[in-house]
């Protein structure tokens, strides 16, 4: 396995990817989207992110200790951030990494690749390639996120600082299970409209099949990465760990699975 030619491919394949419709696809929305969070939190400030309403709807979608935790003890701004990124996070990988393999397998273009690199070299390429491209989004948006935060929410700037670099962190681990995910999905289809609507409902179908099975079996399962979710917020020790641990078992399945496909499939 060659490093240069997989930088090679997926530096090609990232800017195909954000001058094209198949970037163009996932840069547009989520541009507006984070747009209109982020003007949100510099029109209204942190003294709307801490009052009693917002106390309270938070408290109502989570428990009054991750309230707490997310609003009081650390900047606001940015925990607003950190929850919108978490829950979003399922629909914009499926936008970005849904064309990760589907249409050049589809057409088989991939055996022109075949002939100067092997297909764990595209696998990757194209793996490194969706990341970076959700992670740049990532990155600019959770910066504009900690200037909000450093001119609206009364902390000192060390301990935004520190949050800000935790919770992208974090954020940028949480992208990973879905984008191989993805992989796996677009390994086996043939188009990236195909791989996109699959993706979506094998997603939901996965989250019904772990809610059913959690009602009889003894220990709570999550089938997909959303349920270690709520553990990213570290409310208690042990949390963290316990997430990151789930983090990287969904990445290894998901990534072996899908390569396991793209392996045995005709490009």
């Amino acid at each position: 396995m060659n490093w240069q030619r997989i930088g090679i491919l997926a530096q090609f394949d990232l800017g195909h990817a954000i001058l094209r419709l198949k970037g163009l696809v996932f840069l547009i929305p989520v541009l507006f989207f984070w747009y209109w969070i982020l003007k949100l939190l510099l029109d209204n400030g942190s003294q709307w992110l801490v009052s009693k309403e917002s106390f309270m709807i938070t408290a109502y979608l989570f428990n009054p200790g991750i309230a707490q935790i997310l609003l009081i003890s650390h900047p606001p701004s940015l925990s607003v951030f950190f929850i919108v990124a978490l829950a979003t996070m399922p629909f914009f990988v499926m936008l970005a990494a849904n064309d990760q393999l589907a249409s050049d397998a589809g057409r088989q273009t991939f055996r022109y690749l075949l002939i100067r690199c092997t297909r764990a070299e595209i696998f990757l390429g194209r793996f490194i390639s969706s990341y970076f491209l959700i992670a740049i989004v990532i990155i600019f948006t959770g910066i504009l996120a900690t200037l909000i935060s450093l001119h609206n929410d009364n902390h000192a700037v060390r301990e935004t600082l520190e949050y800000a670099l935790q919770v992208i962190a974090l954020v940028l681990l949480y992208t990973l299970p879905f984008v191989a995910y993805m992989a796996v999905i677009s390994a086996f289809m043939s188009s990236a409209l195909s791989a996109l609507l699959t993706g979506v409902i094998i997603y939901v179908v996965l989250i019904i099949i772990g809610a059913y099975l959690n009602h009889y079996l003894p220990v709570e399962i999550s089938l997909v990465p959303s349920g270690v979710k709520d553990y990213l917020y570290a409310i208690k020790p042990d949390d963290l760990s316990y997430a990151l641990t789930g983090l990287l078992a969904y990445i290894c399945i998901y990534a072996c699975l899908g390569w396991l496909i793209f392996r045995r499939r005709n490009i």
